[in-house]
């Protein structure tokens, strides 16, 4: 490569750094809601029968690109992903109604820049089903929202909610800087204008090749799981329902290929993508500790 091409290069990389922003500067409060779990405790309350009813709704399809290999590949292709974005009711007999993710508005690609809505539109191709109003209104507002991570097709939907619902999210979440976010942030930023800080669940340090969890309503019922890796906050949540134990992996997988192995991910959104592969690892152990257990990748859906 000549010195001069190099050089400019360098400087165009410089800059391109220059301009990373973080996902989100919203503040952030440590989270009273929930405390520290071990791993022990939280698999013999799994063992017993659930009284969390779960309901799963698909908001919107979608197709984007999934940048994907073959385990044990070196090369990485691009391979469209036919996707879905899911809200999830939980239900807790004393606690009442919250929501795991929060959809899209009605009018979603108001909250978009032309470039994001262009995006959206055309390569993504996203079709909304329902939006988050109609839900409110067929499930009663929530309690507040546990978020699995902060990208917009899974937190845009709290602009349909009353500014004072709590939201509820891993530690750092919004700290990752990158250039995506550009484009990305901007209606993160604004659905989240004017509401309380973001409740920052409080996990304990993990012991090697588990996770750290924490024990959300304090009976054993929902626990939240941080699986850092696409972003720093991701965090997965498990559900013991009348139907059995339910885990919601946010886009700590994508897909049901994913999840069983067929392909390795990376979608290009990543905040690190060795830390989620271990955390990708760490999930698949706990589950496979779970009898039973019902999977929900972020994208698509998995039975047993």
């Amino acid at each position: 490569m000549p010195g001069p091409f190099r050089a400019l290069l360098a400087l165009g990389l410089l800059l391109l750094g220059a301009c990373a922003t973080t996902l989100s500067d919203h503040p952030t409060a440590p989270a009273v809601l929930g405390a520290p779990v071990g791993e022990a405790m939280m698999l013999d309350s799994l063992s017993r029968p659930g009284v969390v009813t779960l309901e799963k709704t698909a908001v919107a399809d979608w197709h984007f690109p999934n940048t994907v290999r073959e385990p044990g590949a070196k090369d990485w292709r691009i391979r469209q992903l036919d996707a879905q974005i899911y809200v999830y009711s939980i239900v807790h007999p004393q606690f009442g109604p919250y929501l795991i993710d929060a959809g899209m508005p009605a009018d979603y690609e108001a909250w978009f820049d032309p470039i994001l809505k262009g995006v959206v539109r055309n390569d993504y191709s996203l079709k909304l089903r329902i939006g988050t109003e109609a839900l409110v209104a067929r499930w009663g507002p929530p309690k507040g929202v546990f978020v699995t991570h902060l990208h917009y097709d899974h937190i845009l939907g709290i602009a349909a909610l009353d500014a004072d619902t709590p939201v509820y999210v891993g530690p750092h979440e919004g700290d990752q800087r990158s250039v995506f976010h550009l484009v990305t942030a901007p209606p993160v930023t604004k659905a989240l204008k004017g509401r309380p800080p973001l409740n920052q669940w409080r996990f304990p340090p993990p012991a090697p090749g588990h996770l750290a969890a924490i024990d959300i309503f304090g009976d054993g019922s929902v626990f939240a799981l941080h699986v850092p890796g696409h972003t720093p906050g991701s965090t997965a949540y498990l559900v013991n329902t009348p139907d059995g134990p339910q885990l919601i992996t946010g886009d700590a997988f994508h897909s049901r290929e994913a999840w069983t192995g067929q392909y390795e991910e990376a979608t290009g959104f990543e905040a690190d993508l060795p830390r989620i592969h271990q955390s990708q690892a760490d999930l698949r152990a706990l589950a496979a500790r779970i009898p039973g257990l019902i999977i929900h990748p972020g994208h698509q859906s998995l039975l047993p």
